[in-house]
């Protein structure tokens, strides 16, 4: 059994999704850790995402809340979560259900020898041209950054403590991955091989990032997400 590790859940709208996840971290988590917490930010829902993790709470200690009344984007939610995770290991995954939080065993064989540990989907169950925009914005950072990592805004990553507690984050955005990426290098953290992780289809609720209905084949990323993007790549430019 390890010793200890903080999960964050960012969540905006995922009614139908939360309690799934944070009782599937649970049982896992309680099973392979000492100690742990899973630390829900919920970004300024307007379901009952909130509500859910309240009625969690109230039987689980392990579970813990921090609840944005106006949402701070994705980077800004996730940056509210390592701000208040306080084990050694600190471990993030999305809300939707669209990975399996007991394949963070794969990555933990990493964790003695290196200070972040990043999955890439094997197979990304996303329509097809949302993982063709990722495609690009991938090359993008890489070429841009010289990062050499396939999957930048994979939400399967294990950080060390120390890492946050010595990166400046600004991001608001989806940016916020590769912000910790570019910024983690330039402090001369490591970073493992990487590790290949399951994703699966989401099957419930609506992702901010796409035009139209989830089931469509050709759902597009909305414009703004990717001028917002572009917008932090330039503020943060001298930075990164």
């Amino acid at each position: 059994m390890l010793k200890e590790i903080s999960v964050v859940f960012p969540a905006f709208n995922e009614e139908g999704n939360i309690v799934k996840a944070v009782t599937d971290a649970d049982k896992y988590l309680k099973k392979t850790f000492k100690h742990y917490e899973i630390i829900v930010v919920n970004n300024g829902s307007r379901d009952k995402t909130k509500a859910h993790v309240v009625d969690i709470i109230k039987l689980n200690k392990h579970i813990k809340l921090i609840n944005l009344p106006i949402n701070k984007g994705y980077g800004g939610g996730l940056r509210a979560g390592f701000a208040k995770a306080k084990y050694e290991l600190i471990f993030y995954t999305d809300a939707d259900n669209q990975f399996d939080i007991k394949e963070i065993k794969l990555l933990l064989p990493y964790i003695q020898k290196y200070d972040l540990i990043c999955g890439y989907r094997k197979k990304r169950n996303d329509p097809l041209m949302r993982v063709f925009t990722a495609g690009v914005y991938n090359i993008m950072i890489n070429v841009l950054f010289r990062l050499g990592i396939r999957d930048v805004d994979c939400a399967f990553k294990i950080y060390k403590k120390n890492v946050f507690d010595t990166l400046k984050l600004h991001s608001n955005t989806g940016f916020i991955d590769a912000e910790i990426l570019i910024k983690a290098k330039k402090a001369g953290f490591t970073f493992s091989p990487q590790v290949g992780v399951s994703h699966y289809p989401r099957l419930v609720g609506a992702t901010t990032y796409e035009l139209g209905p989830r089931g469509q084949l050709f759902a597009f990323v909305k414009p703004q997400v990717v001028i917002d993007i572009l917008k932090e790549i330039k503020t943060l430019w001298r930075e990164l």
